[in-house]
């Protein structure tokens, strides 16, 4: 799966609403439902075209670590220092 930086801001012009597109009404309709201001409910929205739409891609994007990962990760983690002096019980 490609990830992208953030690109900054990005403009959404609402039209009437249709079999693809939404407007601006729907969305604040249904941030009141959700109880979202009007931003997480376009992200909410677009979180579930894309499990719809890319479902097949979506097993891939979070499958569990493998060995070598992991060791990887140990590897490159911050080592301990110092003593433990005490402890709370």
């Amino acid at each position: 799966m490609t990830t992208f930086a953030s690109q900054g801001p990005l403009k959404i012009n609402f039209k009437d609403d249709s079999i693809t597109t939404v407007s601006r009404w729907t969305v604040k309709a249904l941030a009141e439902k959700l109880a979202f201001n009007e931003p997480p409910v376009v992200r909410f929205a677009l979180a579930r075209l894309r499990d719809e739409v890319l479902e097949d891609q979506k097993a891939t994007a979070f499958e569990p670590l493998t060995i070598s990962q992991h060791q990887a990760i140990s590897a490159a983690a911050p080592k301990r220092r110092g003593k433990v002096i005490d402890s709370l019980p």
